[in-house]
């Protein structure tokens, strides 16, 4: 029986290889606590199909290269993908936080406000006469000096 992981593709840089992030649970006993944790594999994908994000079933096999000993078995789930009405980019929702737009795009679209700071808040006006009211309880005995 081989070892069966199921993880997501964190990395497709290199040729042939994806990173695949498998999360496991385990129990921490001093805090009572079950923890997520998560080791990284080196992965061989013979037919450069995985894209970030993808989550896939790998298994393991004889050793490829010096850190890869697992192969992508199947692709369980692929990656969600945005498409950029604009540019007609697809783009895979991990790395829509990471895009960034041409800087020189026309900036006619973009219209902007001046900034206009807020004024100082001001202290209300009061129309009773402190001073008198004070005086007035010392008159009555209601405030001892």
């Amino acid at each position: 029986m081989r070892h069966n992981f199921i993880g997501m593709v964190v990395s497709t840089a290199a040729q042939k290889t994806v990173k695949v992030r498998v999360p496991k649970r385990v129990m921490n006993h001093h805090v009572h606590k079950e923890l997520l944790m998560h080791k990284n594999y080196l992965v061989h994908d013979e037919l450069d199909q995985c894209k970030l994000g993808d989550v896939v079933r790998i298994e393991h096999c004889r050793k490829v290269s010096k850190r890869k000993t697992f192969a992508v078995a199947e692709i369980v789930k692929p990656a969600r993908t945005w498409t950029d009405p604009e540019t007609g980019i697809d783009l895979y929702l991990k790395e829509i936080r990471g895009y960034k737009a041409d800087p020189k795009a026309s900036k006619a679209d973009v219209t902007t406000k001046e900034f206009v700071a807020p004024k100082a808040a001001q202290a209300p006006k009061s129309d009773i006469d402190l001073d008198a009211d004070i005086k007035s309880y010392e008159k009555n005995g209601v405030i001892s000096q």
